[in-house]
């Protein structure tokens, strides 16, 4: 195995295994499957959602969904285990690989964001949480409705928020993975080392019992470090999807995705890409952006600040406005126009009637945006 050092002298590829994995039972399904790959020289990260329902080849064991290579890997003790079989069926049939993997179950999912004290998420839109109905097999109960917006989540409701499928569009539940993992970065940011101090026991505990990886100790803490020296911006998500793996119904009815290797492949290639010309002024600017809550909406600038970090701005303040009741979207300026100004005019889509120029150089911010409930974003 190479050394912790090898591992991050080029590209690496990490795979992020889901498991409904439940004792006493044996078997399990890999439901959630993200490829993360992580670029030190770029500094650039890329978390790719691989859906569960792929239709492949599995080396020796006839063609079925993807979900189940990690399991019959390991029950049928294939040579490295069941992640060397999946690692084996994602090249013959994707022609994607992976360095590592890291195997998690539902409990040590929800354990980790205890221990965290919760995590703050983005819910992009809103959404409607359904489970099984114990008492009826096949049907579902609404557990609960979510509006978009910054939530504070414990580990159950994360763990539901990563699993619904019922009654949600076919890769919605991608998304909200991707969501929630992204917030599970962020926490452990804002806790920093101290924080995380006196946590360390529990997660190593709880690390111990319900998760298994081939990563090294020194590879777990490079790649920590590292992490936490790449700005959100340089996170990039995607998904295979019906364009590169179109429905099609098998011989016993069962809804499943033909994936079409040489699209995927294509695609794949182009997911770790450097900063444009455009977020490289934006950087260079630095201009300072103070976002303002303009509605009755409960947590929308620090959803809507979030997104502006994430796409490369420098947000410095977020706060409320002292009118609730704004429709439109509006900017003043201190400094005048630049480019960043004018990215943010195409962002939230402000007219020029709505950005107003008030020259102050003692400001602490640049450019003040005041969000109306025109800025709500558009739901995937």
């Amino acid at each position: 195995m190479p050394t912790s050092t090898s591992l991050l002298d080029g590209v690496t590829h990490i795979i992020l295994l889901g498991t409904d994995f439940r004792p006493p039972a044996e078997g399990w399904r890999t439901d959630t499957m993200i490829l993360v790959s992580v670029d030190p020289d770029e500094k650039l990260v890329s978390m790719v959602s691989i859906p569960r329902d792929l239709y492949v080849a599995i080396p020796g064991f006839g063609k079925t969904r993807l979900n189940l290579a990690d399991n019959i890997g390991e029950a049928e003790d294939y040579p490295g285990g069941g992640p060397d079989l999946l690692k084996d069926t994602l090249e013959k049939n994707l022609g994607l690989t992976f360095d590592r993997f890291v195997r998690i179950d539902f409990q040590a999912f929800a354990d980790v964001v205890n221990i965290l004290g919760g995590i703050d998420v983005d819910v992009r839109c809103p959404t409607e949480l359904w489970v099984p109905n114990m008492k009826d097999p096949g049907e579902y109960l609404l557990y609960r409705t979510i509006p978009a917006g910054m939530l504070h989540m414990d580990g159950d409701l994360a763990l539901i928020y990563c699993r619904c499928r019922a009654h949600t569009p076919v890769f919605d539940r991608d998304r909200r993975q991707r969501e929630v993992l992204l917030a599970i970065r962020n926490r452990v940011l804002e806790l920093g080392v101290p924080g995380l101090l006196p946590r360390l026991f529990e997660l190593l505990e709880s690390m111990d019992l319900h998760m298994q990886t081939d990563l090294e100790a020194g590879e777990i803490v490079a790649l920590a470090q590292l992490l936490t020296q790449i700005p959100l911006h340089n996170f990039s998500q995607s998904m295979i999807d019906l364009s590169l793996a179109p429905e099609w119904t098998t011989s016993e009815g069962a809804w499943v995705m033909l994936p079409d290797r040489q699209l995927i492949k294509q695609s794949m290639a182009e997911r770790l890409v450097p900063s444009t010309w455009e977020e490289e002024t934006l950087a260079a600017e630095g201009t300072r952006i103070a976002v303002d809550n303009g509605t009755a909406i409960e947590g929308f600038a620090s959803q809507i600040a979030d997104r502006l970090v994430a796409s490369g701005y420098s947000v410095v303040e977020v706060g409320k406005d002292d009118r609730l009741d704004a429709v439109e979207t509006s900017i003043i300026s201190h400094v005048g126009t630049n480019s960043t100004l004018e990215r943010l005019q195409e962002y939230f889509g402000v007219s020029a009637d709505n950005v107003r120029y008030e020259p102050d150089w003692l400001s602490g911010v640049s450019i003040r945006v005041i969000l109306g409930t025109d800025a709500q974003p558009l739901c995937p």
